[in-house]
């Protein structure tokens, strides 16, 4: 096993996972093969973060706050980093349905169920040459909140949608065991189906969206998602754009 509950730290307050992690990183590794990973959560954060420099909304104690240490040595290219984002969204949609709850991946790291955000993935990766050195991945999965602020993308929990609370550590559980899973393959096994699943679970592939970049709205297909994490657009009058993070995002 790569993880045990034994090895997961569990804190009450801290500013970001993401960020003690990152402080800790020797500490928490010890003597750890280059196979296993590393878990902290929390309770609540004061200072969560979310992509494009949003914060992540949280109460305290009734969601997952938690972030995962990786080191894959040289087995990930830094041409195909977008694998661990992948694994990372598909071990959350696997959990969900474990837990009758239907939902979709946004592009680049989000979980939506319907129209609504449900989870969010902020990865933060180091480079060795031509390899990801390490990668720190920080989720945020809403389980038993039911009252949030006033936001423009509306949020959705686990309890919204299944009308009942659950057990947090229960539900870590399930997406670790999954993200082992999924970890693994991307290491030593079939990149090209974790990729492919990818894609079929994809909000809003091969039909029409609207999407925003720095020149305005327009219309637009999803055609593909490359390995470094490129977007590949279809516009109406038939040509195509290549966006990095950051660079477009759909409206939902």
């Amino acid at each position: 096993m790569a993880w045990s509950k034994e090895s997961i730290i569990h804190l009450t307050t801290v500013d970001s996972t993401n960020r003690y992690i990152r402080d800790e990183a020797v500490a928490l590794w010890g003597n750890r093969g280059t196979g296993d990973f590393a878990v902290v959560t929390a309770e609540h954060q004061t200072a969560g973060r979310g992509q494009r420099g949003n914060t992540w909304n949280s109460n305290a104690g009734e969601n997952l706050l938690f972030s995962l240490l990786v080191r894959p040595g040289e087995t990930l290219e830094v041409s195909r980093q977008f694998l661990l984002s992948q694994a990372v969204a598909l071990s959350i949609h696997d959990a969900m349905k474990c837990y009758g709850v239907d939902t979709r991946l946004k592009w680049p790291n989000d979980i939506y169920a319907g129209n609504r955000k449900l989870a969010g993935i902020l990865l933060e990766l180091d480079y060795s040459g031509a390899f990801v050195e390490q990668a720190i991945i920080g989720i945020g999965l809403n389980v038993n909140q039911e009252d949030f602020p006033p936001m423009d993308r509306k949020p959705v929990s686990m309890k919204m949608l299944r009308e009942h609370d659950f057990i947090l550590d229960d539900v870590l559980a399930t997406i670790l065991d999954l993200f082992e899973h999924y970890y693994t393959e991307l290491r030593f096994g079939n990149r090209d189906a974790i990729a492919a699943e990818y894609k079929a679970q994809l909000f809003g592939i091969d039909m029409k969206n609207c999407f925003i970049d720095k020149n305005g709205h327009f219309d637009a297909v999803i055609q593909d998602v490359e390995s470094d994490g490129h977007l590949i657009l279809r516009r109406n009058d038939g040509s195509t754009g290549r966006y990095a993070f950051k660079e477009v995002e759909m409206k939902i």
